[in-house]
């Protein structure tokens, strides 16, 4: 567990955690996670038609936001930390997505991405959500074309067009009230202020506007259990994380609840999955020592919500501070 940890902290050996993000070079990995997505919005009564989206954390590509767009949105902003994505890997990425939905093909499952979440009823392509008459419109051969070319002269700062990529990003690089869909695939378990960026999110959205954010409660690989993160001390933990472009926050899925609640939201959507805990409550560090049997046990969970009432962003740093 320190190995690595330890080896980042030393000139020249950070690269020992990697400089990719993981599956989004791969366009079907890509189609599986926004299908989930809005799939799973759609089985809620969410919105599923959207002028637009933002993502946080795209990673490798932009290749979930650019299925996005192929399903009828008309602007994607993507807002990563790193920049990543490339403009020959976005290409091929979009080119292979503009296929799959035309051959209006099955949504990939966990036979071909056991580790992708949240899990679906049916992973048939959703013709009654997107009907032939959406689907026409929305892949129309002048319309993949300029969704194209803006693609192909993507820069960083821009905010006009189909297509706007910030890496690194802030809040204010988005309008308030100007996005009617924020999501995240396995993205907010790394970000270290959670309350301020919920309450940037809710700047950002529209009145109606969704959040969908599957969130992974794993150490990803840093400790040996799954859960081990929750049984390390403070000073442990940082030895363990060094200086790693990627390591959990150690919120749990408690945490993410309440905050939304606090803050007005409304959860419509709560799929969580469950694996046998790796660790037994008298292994927990001080810190996670109150945590329920139902966070141990809780591997990720996708959470969709809308906005009930407006409330200020103090009331989310009193709940993560609760519930944490």
């Amino acid at each position: 567990m320190l190995a690595v940890g330890l080896a980042t902290l030393v000139p020249g050996l950070r690269s020992l955690t990697g400089r990719r993000t993981g599956g989004t070079v791969s366009s079907c990995y890509c189609y599986s996670v926004w299908l989930r997505h809005l799939c799973m919005l759609h089985e809620h009564g969410l919105p599923t038609d959207f002028e637009t989206v933002a993502e946080l954390g795209p990673g490798d590509s932009l290749g979930a936001g650019l299925a996005a767009l192929l399903c009828g949105a008309e602007r994607y902003i993507a807002l990563d930390a790193v920049r990543y994505a490339d403009r020959a890997t976005n290409l091929r990425v979009f080119d292979e997505l503009v296929e799959l939905f035309r051959n209006r093909a099955p949504i990939p499952d966990q036979r071909e991405f056991p580790r992708v979440q949240p899990p679906l009823r049916s992973y048939a392509f959703p013709s009654d959500l997107l009907t032939p008459a959406r689907l026409e419109a929305a892949l129309s051969p002048d319309r993949v074309g300029r969704i194209r070319a803006a693609l192909a002269a993507l820069g960083t700062d821009r905010r006009d067009g189909p297509i706007c990529y910030h890496a690194p990003w802030t809040a204010d690089m988005i309008d308030d009230a100007s996005v009617d869909l924020v999501f995240s695939q396995g993205v907010l378990q790394f970000v270290e202020d959670i309350p301020a960026a919920y309450a940037a999110m809710a700047r950002w959205l529209r009145p109606d506007g969704v959040m969908s954010h599957e969130v992974t409660f794993q150490s990803i690989g840093i400790t040996t259990e799954w859960n081990g993160h929750w049984a390390c001390s403070e000073p442990l933990w940082k030895l363990a994380v060094g200086n790693r472009r990627h390591a959990t926050n150690r919120v749990p899925h408690s945490a993410y609840v309440s905050l939304l609640q606090d803050m007005g939201w409304r959860i419509l959507t709560e799929v969580r999955v469950e694996r046998s805990s790796g660790i037994d409550r008298s292994q927990l560090a001080c810190p996670y020592r109150h945590l329920s049997d139902r966070d141990l046990s809780t591997s990720s969970s996708l959470l969709q919500s809308m906005r009930q009432t407006a409330s200020p962003p103090q009331f989310a740093r009193a709940a993560v501070a609760k519930a944490t």
